[in-house]
């Protein structure tokens, strides 16, 4: 037979497809769809830092022309600005209001003051001021605007900063990138100009700001005005003269143009193989746009790095299924198709099923050996199973036992009184009870549903409200949609009866027992009782509350008791409700203390599907 047409051939190639088609796919499509979500994400997260940081920028700019209003603030400055440089008083009044506005913003280089009133320039920097006539303003274009319609205020973008004329101060004072808010001074309510100040500003701030948007490493921030002139690039310095790349300023320009005059633009561009993300300030005064370029490496990086990995895992899974495919096809596809149907046989249900393999080597011997064991398992299994049934039994009747009967004492003594007393008809009830009751606890069915094991337990409640009188009081809620659930039978009355055992006798006025039950879920109901009796000790409700989790935690009867004369009634529920509770559902029972008193017991106990 052809090579070509071997089982081995054929498995090696169908599992060389099915695993390489599947693998390929998934590796695109996680690739694709984890490059849309880092998208995605990226987009999200970036647009809310970044309008985030074109607040605080705009901020920061309200700010400085917050600060620029002291000239008007001032009641004496405009009418010094006419005085200067005559009047030294004026002088130093004008003086200090420049200071004020310096002091007022952190971020100020200089502040430059012409008076078109007095023809004076003042310049105020480190460490002095300085003063000198001029018949203009240093720059006219910048500094004096004419025209109607020409705005009071406006920044003018990042530039290199200069002296105003002046001679500097120090030869060696490098000049630095700086950013301008001209203010131009009127003689309000007129329209009269009578100067016109100028306040440099450094761009510690804006760097601040920006800082926290970028990764230095791998990405670009850039600060920008209404014609893409760079105000400040993370990176690296600017000139003053740096305008953004012509392809990422012509989708800045169109989303400005499509967004119009009413709203700030915001939104993200892909250029040049980068994710640009933008935000426009929107002053008034600060035509400003945040932009954020992200490269694509940066930004697909963990996408990059995931395909990497599956690819690598990937070729191992190939090469993993070569040599798993050799082997299964040569050793064990036969033998061990063979001994899959003897198993499917088991999985049915046939447990006496005769294994037969003629085969000598490991498959053979598992075979033989997996023979034996099915002949082991069938023989545990009727003898454990035999043996479960009658443990179980007979642990159920001696936990039963177990039921203190001291209320029974205190019942014939409450009905021998009233015998006593002649009152015949109330004693034929008492005793109606007390023969239920006892009828109720001597059956033979170890499971009763809540509605008889509540009727019991009003019976009970019945007889102890004889002994005690006007003071106990009871109160019975069980909810109509839990009474067909199944628990063992005597659940209820053991506990129920520690609160007489425990508490009745030295609770001081009126005693009051609370038995509710509720569903919480599709599956399982709570079965709540309350006192009001004396709380139990701490170190008492300490142990008694560590064997409980002890109980909840093992199987069966694994926990030992620390002592086996205390605290019987609750052992005795435990231990039967886990004897009749299903493996995976196991009854849980709680006990705390209530403030200021009393006592408060759950339990709750599945109730089927």
């Amino acid at each position: 037979m052809s090579k070509y047409y071997s089982i081995r051939t054929k498995l090696i190639a169908f599992m060389l497809i099915a695993t390489t088609l599947p693998l390929l796919a998934s590796i695109s499509m996680t690739f694709i769809q984890t490059k849309t979500a880092l998208r995605e994400q990226a987009v999200a997260e970036n647009k809310r830092l970044i309008y985030q940081a074109s607040t605080n920028l705009n901020n920061y700019v309200d700010n400085v022309a917050r600060a620029s209003l002291a000239v008007y603030s001032d009641p004496n400055f405009l009418r010094n600005l006419a005085k200067i440089p005559g009047d030294y008083r004026a002088v130093a009044e004008v003086y200090t209001t420049l200071q004020t506005i310096r002091s007022a913003v952190p971020d100020v280089f200089q502040l430059y003051l012409h008076s078109f009133a007095a023809n004076q320039s003042t310049l105020i920097m480190s460490p002095f001021p300085k003063r000198e006539e001029r018949k203009q303003a240093y720059s006219d274009t910048l500094h004096g605007k004419t025209g109607g319609e020409s705005p009071d205020i406006w920044v003018e973008s990042a530039h290199m900063s200069h002296t105003y004329g002046f001679k500097a101060a120090s030869a060696d004072d490098p000049a630095r990138t700086v950013i301008t808010l001209h203010r131009v001074i009127k003689d309000v309510p007129s329209t009269e100009r009578l100067g016109v100040l100028a306040i440099d500003l450094n761009m510690d701030t804006i760097a601040a700001i920006c800082s926290r948007l970028y990764d230095p490493e791998k990405e670009q921030i850039y600060v920008v005005d209404g014609q893409n002139q760079i105000i400040y690039q993370g990176r690296s310095e600017i000139s003053g003269t740096d305008q953004l790349r012509q392809e990422a300023s012509r989708e800045l320009d169109a989303a400005r143009t499509g967004t119009g005059t009413s709203s700030t633009a915001a939104g993200h561009f892909e250029q040049e193989h980068s994710m640009y993300v933008y935000q426009q300030m929107g002053s008034t005064f600060a035509d400003w746009t945040i932009i954020k370029q992200i490269p694509n490496e940066t930004l697909y990086a963990r996408a990059t790095t995931l395909t990497w990995n599956n690819a690598m895992i990937a070729i191992a899974a190939l090469l993993l299924v070569i040599v798993a495919t050799l082997f299964i096809s040569i050793r064990i596809t036969g033998p061990l198709k063979q001994l899959m149907r003897y198993m499917n046989q088991i999985q049915a249900g046939r447990l006496h099923v005769d294994i037969r393999l003629k085969s000598q080597d490991e498959i053979g011997v598992l075979a033989r050996h997996f023979r034996d064991m099915m002949d082991t398992v069938n023989n545990l299994i009727l003898r454990e199973y035999r043996l479960e049934i009658a443990n179980k039994t007979n642990q159920l009747k001696a936990l039963q036992a177990q039921i203190h009967p001291h209320f029974l004492y205190n019942t014939l003594q409450s009905i021998g009184t009233l015998a006593l007393q002649h009152q015949g008809q109330r004693v034929y009830v008492l005793l109606s009870s007390l023969s239920k009751m006892l009828r109720y606890s001597m059956r033979d069915q170890t499971r009763v549903t809540l509605r008889e094991e509540a009727e019991h337990a009003r019976l009970y409640l019945e007889l102890q409200q004889e002994r005690f009188g006007d003071r106990l009081e009871v109160q019975l809620d069980f909810a109509e949609d839990t009474l067909r659930t199944e628990l063992p039978r005597m659940t209820l009355q053991p506990l129920i009866e520690n609160y007489f055992k425990h508490g009745a006798d030295v609770q001081p006025g009126k005693g009051f027992i609370r038995i509710s039950s509720r569903r919480t879920s599709d599956h399982w109901i709570e079965i709540q009782l309350e006192n009001n009796g004396p709380p139990i000790p701490e170190e008492k409700l300490s142990e008694i509350q560590g064997w409980l989790s002890l109980i909840h935690t093992s199987s069966g009867f694994a926990a030992q008791d620390s002592d086996p004369s205390e605290s019987i009634g609750l052992r005795n529920v435990m231990r039967r409700l886990q004897l009749n509770s299903p493996p995976e559902h196991t009854a849980m029972l709680e006990i705390s203390n209530l403030e200021p008193n009393g006592v408060i017991i759950k339990l709750n106990i599945y109730a089927g599907e």
